[in-house]
């Protein structure tokens, strides 16, 4: 019975490895064919690379910066600006994405509601050490469970491991709260529309509060129909077109409720 589960375990193992580099190998293929289109200037072809990975949650920085110099190059500047602030949410020192945004900036004038620049979701150092400290407690836990089925004597090496793995993983879920601590606020919206204003009622007819170059960010308090209540910069509320916004990351249900 032993023997049995134990060679389960390892049949597992294998076939979930097998299939993460698999799932990683696909992933790498689009992305090279989404820049390759890129490099070609064939930017719907691009895009539609780029598109199955977002859907598939195969998140990284990289990713989001093609992503924002494809938009950029097919001139949607408000679809270009918020791919580059999701690049940074991932990698703040990525210094091209950063770069890019400030151009935008520079060109447009877009406005922020919450300073950005210190917030990111996950550098990729600190990711993969969260990760590797998470899979070793794994690791120690599931070899000190088996140990004990299979009644081997050394207890107290058992229980070492099984209170190192206890402590490893309690590491691992403290520093992913310290880092979801300091994301931006999940309710931030991007501005993607050329031409959007804020208003004092949702109706066209109402009075211009602020207008909001493509690229501003805006807090969303609530929604009316077509029209979406925010945060603007200085303290300011008022009424935006719902059409105009895009979350700023809306992928992860953890960090957009």
């Amino acid at each position: 019975m032993s023997r049995t589960l134990i060679a389960f375990i390892f049949v597992l193992l294998y076939s979930s490895a097998n299939q993460s580099v698999a799932d990683l190998t696909e992933a790498e293929d689009n992305f090279a064919r989404g820049s390759a289109f890129l490099n070609d200037d064939k930017y719907e072809k691009a895009l539609q690379s780029f598109t199955p990975l977002i859907n598939e949650e195969q998140f990284a920085p990289e990713l989001f910066l093609q992503i924002g110099n494809t938009h950029y190059r097919l001139q949607d500047i408000g679809s270009a600006a918020l791919s580059y602030r999701r690049a940074l949410l991932l990698k703040s020192s990525l210094f091209e994405a950063r770069q890019n945004l400030t151009l935008i900036k520079d060109k447009v004038g877009f406005v922020d509601t919450e300073s950005l620049g210190s917030h990111q979701i996950l550098t990729s150092s600190n990711e993969s050490f969260i990760s590797t400290l998470l899979a070793i407690s794994l690791w120690l836990i599931g070899i000190g469970v088996i140990l004990i089925i299979l009644k081997i004597r050394h207890r107290k090496s058992v229980i070492t491991l099984l209170v190192i793995g206890v402590l490893c993983a309690s590491s691992s879920a403290i520093l992913s709260r310290a880092k979801d601590s300091s994301r931006p606020d999940p309710r931030t919206n991007i501005v993607t529309k050329n031409n959007t204003v804020a208003r004092t009622a949702p109706a066209q007819s109402a009075s211009t509060i602020i207008t909001l170059p493509p690229g501003s960010s805006v807090i969303l308090i609530s929604g009316r129909g077509t029209w979406s209540y925010v945060k603007l910069p200085t303290e300011l509320h008022g009424w935006v077109r719902t059409e105009s916004l895009e979350s700023l990351w809306p992928y992860n249900p953890e960090f957009s409720d």
